[in-house]
This record gives C-alpha cells, sequence and structure tokens, in this order.
C-alpha cells in the first residue's frame, strides 16, 4: 500500500509531465522494458503490475545487462517468490538498488 502510493506520488510529479515523441515517461520506460526482455522464454511484459509478478522480467532485465549475476536458464515460473528473491537480492547486492519491494508481502 506504501509502496504503492510512493509509485503514484514519482508517476504524478516527477515523470507524468515527462514525454519523448508523444511517449509518456511511463509508456517509455514499458516499451525499453519489452525490447530488453523480448528475447526471454516466458516473458510477456505487458504492463508493470502482473508482468512482473512471477520475478521472471526483472531477472531478465538484469542478465540481459549482467549475465554474469543470474542463470537466467536455470529459473523457473513455478518458483515466482525465488525468482523475486534473485532479482531483489542481486540488485542489492551488486548494483547497488536498494530493494523497495517484498515479495513475501
Amino acid at each position: 500500500m506504501t509502496l504503492g502510493m510512493i509509485w503514484t506520488i514519482i508517476l504524478r510529479f516527477a515523470i507524468q509531465d515527462i514525454s519523448v515523441e508523444e511517449m509518456t515517461a511511463k509508456e517509455g520506460l514499458l516499451l525499453w522494458c519489452q525490447r530488453k526482455t523480448a528475447p526471454y522464454k516466458n516473458v510477456n511484459v505487458q504492463n508493470f503490475h502482473l508482468s512482473f509478478k512471477d520475478g521472471l522480467a526483472f531477472c531478465a532485465l538484469i542478465h540481459r545487462h549482467r549475465p554474469d549475476l543470474i542463470d537466467y536458464h536455470k529459473l523457473s515460473k513455478d518458483n515466482p517468490l525465488e525468482n523475486l528473491n534473485t532479482a531483489f537480492d542481486v540488485a542489492e547486492k551488486y548494483l547497488d538498488i536498494p530493494r523497495m519491494l517484498d515479495p513475501d508481502g
């Protein structure tokens, strides 16, 4: 709930008015995610809610840029909590991206 509110604030005040080539920042970010994850099996990014729920999209984004950090081919769609924890742990430890989401909560 709190994270949803923070995301709404960020969207409203930070990137809502940014537009490049008639595309909002949110649409641009979604397009970027779609392009980066397109080659990955079991990843079909259509939105920022359901498409990231099983953790594979997060893992694919990390793997696309740092394939040494995640063995993507060993991941399973049947283990969403494990996938999410892997992505968030790797992002925090190796990419200095703070863990802002809790897959268990």
